[in-house]
């Protein structure tokens, strides 16, 4: 009898082992919260491809009660932003959530078009496994050999270039996550002149976003850095505000052993043969629409970035009559948002504009702070249809209100319709991870032991 007695006192502390996992408190979107995010919906996905969901794990969807919600929706209306008949849905925040299974899990704001502008969450939970203990005899893993190779030029944030990321900091994050970084490579970093720089800082600086004092900083676009010695190294921008809100990344530069010489001799590309094509319709902002982005100019400049605009396109800004208008305007009327001269206002929407001439096109609203807020666009009209490249860059298309959750590079914009977004709730107070214990088994396993001691 006391045998049976120790033995189950031995699996029920084994059990009890076995069963406590650490739950992990995800914040969504880290510090942006849970709002219509200024990049659209690439920022929360963005932020789920930085994360890993076990069951038993808590998402915080902080946001202001009464200007956002959550509901849980199916992988269809995911897709088409259709919230009637949620799973559930919660209208106070801040919201805490548990996943009990593993599988895909979809979440959407249901207020307004913030869905359709990005407002959505799709995310995979995996099946909760037994903690592993700890090999003692286990040496630690070696570090892998490096193999020598030659240089590498890294084109920071890729299409996105260097400026304020529509989902913050973790776009640059993900942008360097996986990649490896050798003494020798070379950083590009492509900007607007006159509205970014480089700042190459300390860890102190980078942490605190104080860029008083710097190491270097490189005002001409594109900014090219060679790193040249193993190390870590940090960026970020002496413009005001745009460090705290994400223009900032750091890296690990690891040594490259030789450095097979000379350099690898990469000519030029030869230019794509020219093929003519047809004028591109694009639709300004895409889902977001023409109206005051709470990310600021940026979301309207992401927009354009890589968009090959030639005579002869037509430009199409949808938004709400009698809320906006569409003021062409001068280069200097625009930098110093200066609406009481312009070149035309149209006040209908949908306002069509048909690109006439090869040179800068520069367009705001004549609302009052409409431009200060960031309701500004510029492009660069380089040639006529008949000369440009092939294939083209950018076709544009109508706007679907619709996306399927993917793991991508940042890069795309759809921000909301108010600018600014409400002050989150701080995240879970506790720093120390909570626990769980799963009961079911447990009974399950005592009720078998004791029933064997006492029949």
């Amino acid at each position: 009898m006391s045998k049976l007695i120790s033995l189950a006192i031995v699996a029920v502390t084994a059990l009890l082992i076995q069963s406590s996992a650490a739950q992990t408190a995800h914040v969504v979107g880290g510090d942006f919260g849970w709002i219509v995010p200024p990049g659209g919906s690439i920022a929360y996905r963005t932020w789920a491809a930085t994360q890993t969901f076990t069951v038993g794990d808590i998402l915080v969807f902080n946001f202001t009660t009464g200007e956002q919600d959550v509901a849980r929706v199916t992988k269809e209306a995911f897709d088409a932003c259709n919230s009637t008949g949620p799973i559930f849905l919660e209208k106070t925040g801040p919201f805490n959530y548990t996943p009990d299974s593993a599988g895909e899990y979809y979440f959407i704001g249901t207020m307004d078009r913030r869905c359709t502008l990005g407002q959505k969450l799709a995310i995979n939970v995996t099946a909760l496994g037994p903690t592993p203990s700890p090999s003692p005899s286990s040496p630690p893993d070696a570090p892998a050999p490096v193999t020598p190779r030659g240089p590498v030029t890294y084109t920071v944030g890729d299409g996105l270039g260097w400026e304020v990321p529509p989902g913050g900091e973790v776009a640059y994050a993900t942008w360097a996550r996986n990649k490896v970084f050798m003494v020798g490579d070379i950083l590009v970093f492509n900007f607007i002149n006159e509205t970014q720089d480089v700042a190459v800082v300390t860890k102190e600086a980078y942490e605190t976003c104080n860029t008083t004092s710097t190491i270097s900083i490189l005002t001409t676009s594109p900014a090219r850095v060679t790193l040249t010695s193993a190390g870590e190294y940090r960026f970020t921008s002496t413009y005001s505000r745009h460090c705290a809100l994400g223009q900032k990344l750091t890296i690990n530069v690891v040594a490259s052993g030789p450095i097979p010489s000379p350099a690898p001799s990469s000519s030029p590309t030869a230019p794509a043969p020219v093929t003519p094509r047809s004028p591109v319709t694009y639709y300004i902002g895409d889902g977001l629409g023409w109206e005051v982005p709470p990310g600021g100019a940026v979301a309207y400049a992401t927009w354009a970035r890589n968009k090959d605009f030639m005579v002869g396109d037509t430009l199409v800004f949808n938004f709400i009559n009698g809320t906006q208008d569409v003021a062409i305007v001068t280069k200097e009327a625009y930098e110093s948002c200066n609406t009481t001269s312009t070149i035309t206002i149209l006040t209908t929407s949908p306002a069509r504009v048909t690109l006439t001439t090869v040179s800068e096109h520069f367009f705001t609203s004549t609302y009052s702070r409409h431009c200060e807020l960031g309701q500004k666009l510029a492009i660069n009209v380089t040639g006529t249809t008949g000369t440009s490249p092939s294939p083209s860059p950018s076709i544009a298309t109508p706007p679907t209100g619709t996306s399927t959750p993917t793991t991508s590079t940042p890069g795309s914009s759809s921000p909301s319709p108010t600018a600014g977004g409400p002050a989150t709730a701080p995240p879970p107070s506790s720093s120390a991870p909570p626990r769980v214990i799963y009961g079911f088994s447990l009974i399950t396993l005592l009720s078998t032991i004791f029933l064997a001691v006492f029949h």
